[in-house]
């Protein structure tokens, strides 16, 4: 057995396939998190395989399996590292509900085991990439991935923003809001939900477009097609500020814009058990059923 090993630094161009190498990505602020991590670092070690705690999409080259040990933020966050190189990913749930992660902290070893044995599938989500056109061309094309949503809100209180949305090429409406949201359908349930829009099955291979408090007639969210590329303009009141999964990103200007589509790398979730999205759903949102009783 080759000798076991914990790396910090980049991946060996030379692997040892007996070797399994795992990522590790944990919530800084939960100290059950962090004690969990340790624990999984020696645990690991002491069975041959090499772990790495990664903070950027390369740290993920040559791992088999990226470890969340946090709530659903860790593991949006681990889901984009992890993305370029299509690493799966175990979410163990640290945070409270826990809508993405798959593990309970107790079953996080029999996990570990379950998946070298191959005892689990992998479920894949759709994800945005966004592309940011700078007035002029000026710079270098800047791109970004999503697992929730990209957003273009108002920078400031007071006026709303002017934004132009064209689909797949043909203009379709000029908005005045808040802001507008193109969400993928594992997002439908956060920001784009709180903005009245459509909760999507998170296996589906879709675009939500939901504007954020618009003041204008037409106030209805869009379920689009994947290849339906989304381009939003800024057209003027202020200029705008862009949001990926609630992260500040850039401030566009006047006459800037983003384009977003589904992207074609999906985040690949390792799974267990067949977990019911409607009774995961309920229970996020606490839809239990009652006794009506009388009407």
């Amino acid at each position: 057995m080759a000798t076991p090993r914990r790396s910090s630094g980049a991946a060996s161009s030379i692997r040892d396939p007996r070797v399994s190498r795992i990522g590790v990505i944990t919530n800084p602020r939960r100290e059950e998190a962090i004690n969990a991590r340790d624990k999984l670092e020696s645990w690991c070690e002491s069975r041959g395989h090499a772990t790495k705690r990664i903070a950027a999409p390369q740290d993920c080259l040559g791992l088999d399996v990226v470890v969340a040990l946090g709530g659903d933020g860790t593991m949006l966050r681990a889901m984009e590292l992890s993305l370029v190189y299509q690493t799966p990913v175990i979410g163990v749930n640290f945070g409270h509900l826990g809508y993405l992660t798959e593990v309970e902290p107790d079953e996080l070893f029999l996990a570990i085991e379950r998946f070298f044995s191959g005892d689990h599938r992998i479920e894949e989500r759709t994800t945005l990439e966004i592309r940011l056109h700078r007035l002029g061309g000026a710079g270098p094309m800047e791109r970004f991935y999503a697992v929730n949503e990209v957003v273009v809100e108002k920078s400031h209180s007071g006026n709303v923003v002017k934004l132009g949305v064209s689909i797949a090429g043909e203009p379709f409406l000029d908005y005045e809001a808040d802001g507008i949201i193109v969400s993928t359908p594992t997002g439908s349930t956060a920001y784009s939900f709180s903005a009245r829009g459509p909760v999507v099955s998170p296996r589906m291979n879709a675009m939500v477009l939901t504007p954020v408090s618009p003041h204008m007639l037409f106030d209805r969210a869009l379920v689009l097609e994947p290849d339906e590329e989304v381009e939003i303009r800024v057209l003027g009141g202020q200029d705008a500020t862009l949001m990926v999964d609630g992260v500040n990103r850039e401030v566009l200007k006047v006459g800037e814009s983003i384009i977003c589509r589904a992207s074609s790398l999906n985040a690949r979730l390792v799974k267990f058990e067949e977990r019911d999205f409607r009774s995961i759903l309920k229970a996020k949102f606490g839809l239990a059923n009652k006794d009506m009783g009388e009407l």
